[in-house]
C-alpha cells in the first residue's frame, strides 16, 4: 500500500505518477470508446425496428390477383366453422354461418376459361386464284382425263373454302360448242368445306369421260367426239378462270 501512495524505485517519485496517469488516461478514453460503441449500435437496431410493419393490404395492394388463386395461396387460414347445434363464437371470430360462406365462395371460385380459337373467315372470289393442268395436251378421242385443279388463297389471312356457297366449275368446250361441264353433275365436283390457309393451295381432281354431257344429267352421251382442239376451263363463280388446251387425235 505504501508503495501504491509513495513510488519506490530508482525514478524520481514525480515520474512513476506522470507513467500512472498516462495509463488512467488510456483506460479512461477505452472506457469512453466502448460506451459510444455500445450506444451507436444499440441506437441503431432502435431505428431499425421503430418503423411500423406494413400490413398485409399494403404489402399486395400492387399484386394482380388471379381468380384462380385461393386464399391459401396468400398464407390467410381457412376459418374453422363452429360445430353444428352450437350458437357461441370464439371471440374475435366470424360467425359459423360466416365462415361457411366464405369457404364456399373460395371452393367455387371461378377460373378463367382459355381464349377460345376465332373462327376462319369465309373465303371469297376476289381473294382466290385458280389453276388447271391435264396429264397431257394430247389426248386419244374418247379417252378419259384427269384434271388437277388448284385453288389458292391469295389473301392474307386463313380461309374456309365453302363449295357450296362458292364453287368452281370445270367446262369443256370445242370453239362455240359446249361439250361438257361439272356443273351437269353434283358427283362431278367437290362438296363441303375446307380451309385454305394464307398463301397456299388447295388441289383436287376432275376427271372428263371424253364424251358430251347434257345439262341437269349425270349420264354422259354416247356420241363419238371429232378430232379436234379442246379447251377445258375452270373457273371461281363471280372469280378467276384457268384454261387448258388439248388435241384429240384418232
Amino acid at each position: 500500500m505504501r508503495g501504491l501512495q509513495h513510488p519506490v524505485g530508482p525514478e524520481s517519485p514525480q515520474t512513476y505518477w506522470i507513467r500512472r496517469g498516462v495509463l488512467l488516461g488510456v483506460l479512461v478514453l477505452i472506457i469512453v470508446l466502448l460506451v459510444w460503441l455500445l450506444s451507436t449500435l444499440l441506437g441503431n437496431n432502435t431505428s431499425d425496428t421503430s418503423g411500423t410493419p406494413a400490413t398485409p393490404s399494403e404489402e399486395t395492394s400492387s399484386v394482380s390477383v388471379n381468380p384462380s388463386w385461393t386464399d391459401t395461396a396468400w398464407g390467410t387460414p381457412t376459418p374453422t366453422p363452429t360445430p353444428s347445434g352450437s350458437s357461441a363464437s370464439t371471440p374475435g371470430s366470424a360467425p359459423a354461418s360466416s365462415a361457411a360462406s366464405g369457404a364456399s365462395s373460395a371452393s367455387k371460385t371461378p377460373t378463367p376459361s382459355a381464349s377460345s380459337t376465332p373462327a376462319t373467315v369465309a373465303c371469297s372470289a376476289g381473294s382466290a386464284s385458280v389453276g388447271l393442268t391435264g396429264g397431257s395436251s394430247s389426248v386419244k378421242v374418247g379417252a378419259k382425263v384427269a384434271f388437277t385443279v388448284t385453288l389458292t388463297n391469295t389473301g392474307k389471312t386463313d380461309c374456309t373454302w365453302d363449295f357450296a356457297k362458292l364453287p368452281v366449275g370445270v367446262t369443256v368446250t370445242s370453239g362455240s360448242d359446249r361439250i361438257w361441264s361439272s356443273d351437269d353433275c353434283a358427283a362431278w365436283k367437290p362438296r363441303g368445306k375446307t380451309t385454305v390457309r394464307a398463301g397456299k393451295s388447295y388441289p383436287y381432281k376432275v376427271t372428263w369421260p371424253g364424251q358430251r354431257s347434257t345439262e341437269n344429267s349425270c349420264k354422259a352421251s354416247t356420241e363419238e367426239l371429232g378430232a379436234g382442239y379442246y379447251v377445258a376451263t375452270a373457273e371461281i363463280k363471280g372469280g378467276a378462270a384457268k384454261k387448258f388446251v388439248m388435241q384429240l387425235h384418232q
